[in-house]
């Protein structure tokens, strides 16, 4: 029988990191539908989170993006040759309102205080590899400055894909 343990560790380190990178930027499309098929099969509710943004009117060209920063994700893990548990809907809420809750907490503190209350949070002290890469990745985009409620989805997403990542059981 086969048990899950808590994650204690980071699964990426920068080596798997880019290797994902160069390998999810020589993929075609034929190869990321079969990366995105693999990503189905072993986190689909993660997929599924990038792929409801459609339904809150989020372009195609972001999504793309986000899809773009799971398959980097995805192929690091498969790197790592770790294994994660499924992340539930469960997991995705939970995580959500953690990082809303640490976002909310930060509002308004002086810039060091930001960044020691960053440092804290499980994705940074777990993954700070996929976390600085989807931080990037993002920015490179131009979707890291939020106008409005709507432009906020797709960072919340792709956050919430890295603390999810972090926080799920090992098997």
């Amino acid at each position: 029988m086969i048990t899950a343990r808590a994650s204690v560790g980071q699964t990426v380190n920068a080596s798997h990191l880019a290797g994902a990178i160069k390998q999810a930027s020589s993929l075609d499309m034929k190869g990321m539908e079969a990366i995105c098929d693999r990503i189905y099969l072993v986190q689909p509710n993660l997929l599924g989170s990038i792929l409801a943004l459609r339904s809150f009117g989020i372009p195609m060209s972001t999504i793309d993006v986000l899809v773009n920063i799971l398959i980097v994700i995805h192929l690091s893990i498969e790197a790592s040759g770790q294994r994660l548990s499924i992340v539930t809907e469960a997991d995705i809420e939970r995580e959500l309102h953690r990082f809303t809750a640490s976002v909310n907490f930060t509002s308004g503190l002086p810039v060091n205080d930001v960044g020691q209350s960053v440092a804290q949070t499980t994705a940074y002290k777990r993954e700070q590899f996929l976390l600085a890469y989807v931080v990037k990745a993002l920015e490179r985009a131009g979707l890291s400055s939020v106008a409005d409620e709507t432009s906020k989805l797709p960072v919340l997403v792709a956050m919430n894909m890295v603390n999810c990542i972090a926080t799920a059981r090992r098997i």
